[in-house]
């Protein structure tokens, strides 16, 4: 054998070993990144317990459903958190302390101020995120998972798919590898067309994600205390006068 000929066979390992070591390890990469965007998808959906706690907290202050959607219809907002309680679990989230007031219908109207305040501050959480303890390095923070940040992942990870299924299709990676060889076994630079290019790539492509499909609860965006805090009491002090009894057994629960 040439030395020529041992060059050559030299430099074909080489590429194609390079060349499935590109195309696997692409694929590869891609796969973890994939697991990794579904443990994020977990960990945000489970945020969602958070939210429906503080959420069912204010139910119980305004009495039940139809006090919060009274509540809400105050506010000039179709009530957002209809199905709640059906995803809050058994816990349900309590102050450390209800705000301090001589008398109870004050207290009153300060607690559903507080209860709101909490839930709007979750739901900007749940959507934007906050900077909370990282639990893989002690001492520092990081911006908490959030469903913004599953719709910008779900994105590039649509992208990368799209790229890595148009640029590097199982058929064209095996047709080059047929090119190589071919010369001293003629007709085997054929072989791909003849396992049906475009069936093998259909079968191996990677789906995108339909972000729609994830199922992830979409938390309402609420205005500010500050911007309805008049219609609040307005509709606490009414509602206290109405349901005094039982507002005092539900504050006096509480403690």
């Amino acid at each position: 054998m040439s030395r020529h000929k041992t060059l050559a066979d030299a430099l074909e390992s080489e590429v194609l070993t390079e060349m499935a070591g590109t195309f696997f390890g692409a694929r590869k990469m891609l796969d973890n990144l994939l697991e990794d965007f579904q443990l994020l998808v977990e960990d945000v959906r489970a945020r969602e317990a958070k939210v429906y706690s503080r959420v069912c907290y204010m139910r119980s202050l305004l009495l039940g459903p139809e006090g919060e959607a009274a509540f809400f219809a105050e506010l000039g907002i179709a009530p957002p958190f209809a199905d709640s309680c059906s995803h809050s679990g058994s816990r349900t989230w309590h102050p450390d302390s209800l705000p301090f007031a001589f008398f109870v219908g004050t207290r009153y109207v300060m607690a559903v101020l507080q209860a709101y305040a909490e839930v709007r501050h979750t739901c900007e959480v749940y959507m934007a995120g906050e900077y909370e303890d990282d639990p893989d390095q002690s001492g520092r923070k990081r911006l908490s998972p959030h469903y913004r940040l599953i719709e910008r992942h779900c994105a590039r990870l649509n992208e990368r798919i799209e790229k890595l299924n148009t640029e590097m299709t199982p058929s064209s990676v095996l047709q080059f590898a047929r090119d190589i060889g071919s010369a001293d076994q003629p007709g085997q630079g054929l072989l791909a067309n003849s396992l049906g290019a475009e069936s093998l790539d259909n079968s191996l492509k990677f789906q995108k994600i339909d972000f729609a499909a994830l199922g992830l609860w979409k938390a309402p965006a609420l205005p500010p205390v500050e911007a309805c805090e008049q219609a609040i009491r307005s509709f606490c002090s009414g509602y206290y006068k109405q349901n005094g009894p039982q507002i005092k057994k539900v504050l006096a629960d509480l403690g």
